[in-house]
């Protein structure tokens, strides 16, 4: 066999072909082709045969295509009753907990309102004291809004300075933060004047500027007066009810004009 020399083809050259591969070994006759190549003529029974093939394939098809919808729809049905009874139970889920009531809230550890003279520990008068000292030592105040030493044996002047304290450490703690604010500002001109201003004023404070006097306790309520106020409170709450049952339109004493 002669094979085409490296470098440039040169056609005044000859070149064969390589030889024909040996043939194949002897596999058997080949399977008849059912349709004549020359002609197009199909042998008989070929073509009814295929045929025969073909519709038995087209039906079963079409019965599987039948059972898959009949499926379907029974699958649709199904989840169409159930998605109905689930917004069912959903409704009555929700108007049930539209009619629960909140849970009773826990109030044994709400502290009950009291004074802060009647609940301070002694730290906590401490406290204060070094706050009320921090105070005078801070700001210099006139005679007029000076805190007088004997504070703590007036309890309205303890109970208001504890108040003082308070709202001086909300605002305190406020202004610190990193947002400007006006909260200590607005303590000042809000709570500290007026406050140490009104202890030389509206308590007995006032009388100790050169040294402590006991206070004078203030008489307690007329128990007289205070049964006739409740006997007509009494009297006002059954008047509606007499009032219906008798058919009269009379208006209780102390009532008040009419409406």
């Amino acid at each position: 066999m002669v094979t085409q020399p490296p470098g440039p083809y040169d056609p005044s050259e000859p070149y064969e072909l390589p030889d024909e591969p040996d043939p194949p070994e002897d596999i058997g006759p080949a399977a008849e082709d059912p349709v004549d190549r020359e002609t197009g003529a199909v042998p008989s029974g070929g073509a009814e045969f295929q045929a025969e093939d073909i519709a038995a394939v087209v039906q079963d098809l079409a019965h599987q295509l039948d059972q898959v919808q009949a499926l379907v729809r029974t699958l649709g049905w199904g989840v169409h009753h159930k998605t109905a009874d689930l917004r069912v139970d959903l409704d009555e889920l929700a108007a049930r907990v539209d009619g629960l009531e909140p849970p009773p809230e826990d109030k044994e550890d709400e502290p009950q309102p009291q004074a802060w003279v009647d609940y301070a520990t002694a730290q906590d008068w401490q406290e204060l004291a070094a706050w009320v000292d921090w105070l005078i030592r801070t700001y210099d105040l006139v005679a007029a809004e000076l805190v007088l030493p004997c504070w703590p044996a007036h309890r309205g002047v303890a109970e208001e300075l504890a108040a003082l304290r308070s709202a001086w450490r909300a605002a305190a703690t406020s202004g610190r933060g990193k947002k400007p604010n006006d909260a200590l500002i607005y303590w000042h001109d809000r709570w500290l004047h007026p406050t140490l201003s009104r202890f030389h004023v509206v308590f007995q404070q006032k009388v100790c500027v050169d040294g402590h006097r006991p206070t004078r306790a203030g008489k307690g309520t007329d128990p007289e007066l205070l049964a006739a106020a409740k006997t007509a409170a009494l009297l006002a709450e059954k008047a509606p009810a007499l009032d219906s049952a008798g058919g009269q339109d009379s208006v209780p004493s102390g009532a008040g004009p009419p409406r």
